[in-house]
């Protein structure tokens, strides 16, 4: 897995893609309808991993062979985000927000300056009886809501490649084990209206190059159908489906691919306990970052990945300050007849399944202190039937406004 300098924020995204800029937690001023607020957390995570050697014969881009701890940010980084919004003006409403999400940690060459901050959301938004338009740079529709319904957002999960990873700062939650990463894109993306529950999103992309494939005619096209609401008593349903389509081509050959992906989950809230699960499919995506090199094989065809979550949370009844988790989930990947042919050639072997395990509780000790524990248990399979286990823990805290 070649995770690089990867920074994510999907807490923000959780905050602000499906609600406005006014929500944010701590109001600044303002003056004449306007309003200038701020919000944003702090977080530190030690992880410990221990592993089996590497098998023999196998690509080991997908091996993290090496025992020891990193202290470094969980799956998000620090934040520090400010909002914009207008006044209303011809029943519209209007906002903008501009993040600031820095790394606690670098590589383990300490004389490294390598910490970052990265610019995750640039957006404005504009909200009227019609639904809302949201221009600007943010987190993708899909695959968007796979991430952030899975519980490792508030944790560590994985720590990627190695673990002395360069310049990465962040933990890797489940990217790879269950989704790929979703990234943040240019965009212009359109949101209806609530409609009894539902809502329909369709946005345009900048599109993303893949190996050879270095000409885009088109942008990348996403979509995502959503429900949120309530049966029983009391009892709490979301459901989404999310799929994208681009178009890729090779300027020098004129040969194309098309990369495309279809996805879709749910959440159910029943009393203290939640249920949720998801899934996706596509062909040339990668297998654990989008629109990677290894998305289309040497041979030109684009490779098929496909993957699944199964996840039950349990809050307790002590004003739900107290709360387990018990998550699975993996990534498969298909052989294609060129990955095929090395294999029996004698290369190594393409990667098959990456699966991950994760046991996690989290004790809310105020509500802007929050104490997190996790154990993830990795095990990843190749096409030539070699395997490989590592077990990681980590222990946590966040500090949120």
């Amino acid at each position: 897995m070649r995770f690089t300098k990867i920074s994510v924020l999907a807490l923000l995204a959780a905050m602000m893609f499906f609600a406005s800029t006014a929500s944010a937690a701590i109001v600044i001023g303002g003056a004449d309808g306007w309003s200038f607020s701020t919000d944003g957390m702090v977080n530190l995570f030690a992880t410990y991993q221990t592993s089996d050697s590497a098998p023999d014969l196998v690509n080991t881009d997908f091996v993290t062979e090496e025992d020891g701890i990193r202290i470094k940010n969980g799956f998000l980084p620090n934040i520090l985000a400010f909002n914009i919004k207008a006044p209303t003006m011809n029943g519209l409403d209007m906002g903008a927000r501009f993040g600031f999400y820095p790394s606690s940690a670098h590589g383990k060459d300490k004389n490294k300056l390598d910490s970052q901050i990265d610019m995750r959301e640039v957006f404005f938004t504009i909200d009227g009886n019609f639904g809302q338009l949201m221009i600007g740079k943010g987190l993708s529709l899909f695959l968007g809501q796979n991430l952030l319904t899975e519980q490792t957002l508030m944790g560590a999960g994985h720590l990627g490649t190695a673990t002395g990873l360069s310049g990465a700062g962040v933990t890797l939650g489940r990217i790879g084990y269950g989704y790929l990463y979703p990234n943040f894109n240019a965009q212009v993306r359109y949101t209806s209206p609530d409609m009894a529950g539902f809502k329909i999103a369709i946005g345009a992309y900048d599109p993303a190059t893949i190996g050879d494939f270095d000409e885009n005619k088109t942008p990348r096209m996403e979509g995502e159908l959503s429900y949120a609401g309530t049966f029983g008593d009391g009892n709490t349903l979301k459901a989404y489906s999310n799929g994208m389509w681009q178009a890729l081509e090779d300027q020098d050959s004129s040969d194309d691919a098309t990369a495309w992906g279809i996805s879709a989950g749910v959440v159910v809230g029943m009393g203290g306990f939640e249920l949720s699960g998801s899934a996706f499919t596509g062909e040339a995506l990668g297998t654990d970052l989008m629109f990677t090199g290894d998305a289309i094989d040497a041979a030109g065809e684009e490779r098929e990945t496909y993957g699944y979550i199964a996840q039950i949370t349990y809050t307790m009844a002590n004003e739900g300050k107290t709360r387990f988790g018990l998550s699975y989930g993996a990534n498969e990947m298909d052989e294609t007849s060129a990955d095929k042919a090395e294999r029996l050639a004698g290369d190594p072997a393409w990667i098959e399944t990456m699966a991950m395990l994760t046991f996690m509780v989290t004790q809310d000790i105020t509500p802007n202190l929050k104490l997190v524990g996790e154990i993830s248990l990795l095990d990843h399979e190749w096409h030539n039937g070699e395997d490989w286990q590592a077990e990681q823990i980590s222990l946590g805290t966040f500090f949120l406004w």
